[in-house]
């Protein structure tokens, strides 16, 4: 019986994964791509030269998100946050996509100077929850 009933869920996962909806892959021509799921953010390279770079961003979460590029020498972790919003500082802002939608993709081309940066969820608590990291630059 034990077996069976494993079966029986080990089919409904399979069925419940097959039937979600997939998330739309980055726009074509992407040099970096980020992935937005439910409170984290992951790159496909951990840097790039500088230059005008379009990143393509995948929002793999449930709900919407947004992207925004801060260039800045704090740590992903530490950027300041307004009590009141609830919202990161965007100080050092060189680029965003505002809105997300859960299962969409979008892309963001910017020129980009060598140094350090912070790629952010600015949805409010959405920073906090661990949606930040961090990105280098390097001289072309």
């Amino acid at each position: 019986m034990i077996t069976r009933f494993a079966a029986a869920l080990m089919a409904l996962a399979i069925l419940v994964v097959s039937c979600a909806a997939p998330a739309e892959g980055a726009p074509g021509g992407s040099q970096v791509v980020a992935e937005l799921a439910d409170y984290k953010i992951t790159v496909n390279v951990p840097s790039i030269k500088a230059g005008t770079i379009k990143i393509g961003v995948r929002n793999l979460g449930t709900m919407e998100h947004s992207f925004q590029v801060l260039k800045t020498d704090l740590a992903p972790d530490k950027l300041p946050v307004d009590g009141a919003s609830a919202k990161a500082k965007e100080d050092g802002k060189v680029g965003e996509i505002p809105s997300i939608p859960a299962g969409k993709s979008a892309a963001v081309t910017i020129d980009l100077t060598p140094g350090k940066y912070v790629f952010i969820c600015n949805v409010a608590g959405h920073y906090q929850l661990g949606m930040h990291t961090g990105f280098t630059v390097e001289a072309p």
